[in-house]
């Protein structure tokens, strides 16, 4: 897996709204079942279009594809990354974590998330799994990156699989101690959702600002050599 591939799939491990789903599950009577179809429809679906990207569009990104376009491509993706930590930064941009009503554990039911997580049924459970891990600029410039790293499309295939591998890992682990330790998991989550919430902006900004920078410098870079 190229290394810039795996650092964008490793900043991706713990998200809010994932961690408010995963608790949701786990608060719930049968959280197995819920967590499976989560996973797996969630996973089945973002591993698709990132497979449909990278296989697709490898012609125009990969390794053989002039530098110009290339850097072009990285450009755009971290101007658009830095548009959007600008937006947050300026305030014209809100996000909302989904939050936890005092008295229960799922998110407020006025956010898009708590209205799906209310009264869970595996099929709601299948549906949050592909609604909070939609592609973004991170899966973007991630697909990118395996493009870039390979000309072989199974290595882009296996590699993209990876990804989604560490992009699950929060739920894949909730769901492996959910039968043994689910009282210990929901407390941990519950505590980093909360955290979360409370350093969302500044988190936001940064991560965004970061990747911004480092794709344009590398654009850049290219361009001018």
């Amino acid at each position: 897996m190229s290394t810039e591939a795996l650092v964008l799939a490793l900043s991706t491990v713990v998200r809010p709204t994932s961690a408010a789903a995963v608790f949701a599950m786990l608060s719930t009577a049968r959280p197995t079942r819920l967590l499976l179809a989560y996973v797996v429809t969630g996973f089945l679906f973002s591993a698709g279009v990132g497979v449909a990207v990278v296989v697709l569009l490898g012609g125009w990104t990969g390794p053989d594809a002039p530098d110009e376009v290339r850097a072009l491509i990285a450009v755009l993706l971290g101007a658009l990354s830095l548009g959007y930590a600008a937006g947050l930064l300026l305030g014209q941009i809100e996000r909302r974590v989904p939050v936890r009503p005092a008295d229960g554990p799922t998110p407020a039911p006025d956010s898009w998330l708590g209205r799906q997580l209310t009264d869970l049924t595996p099929a709601r459970a299948a549906t949050a799994g592909v609604l909070t891990h939609l592609p973004g600029l991170f899966y973007l410039a991630a697909l990118n990156a395996i493009t870039n790293s390979t000309a072989n499309n199974v290595s882009r295939i296996l590699q993209v699989a990876s990804y989604n591998a560490i992009w699950f890992a929060l739920p894949i682990v909730a769901l492996v101690l959910a039968t043994h330790r689910p009282a210990e998991v929901q407390d941990v989550l519950r505590r980093l959702t909360d955290w979360i919430r409370r350093h969302e902006r500044p988190i936001l900004i940064t991560a965004f600002g970061l990747l911004g920078s480092y794709l344009v410098v590398k654009g850049v870079v290219v361009l001018m050599s």
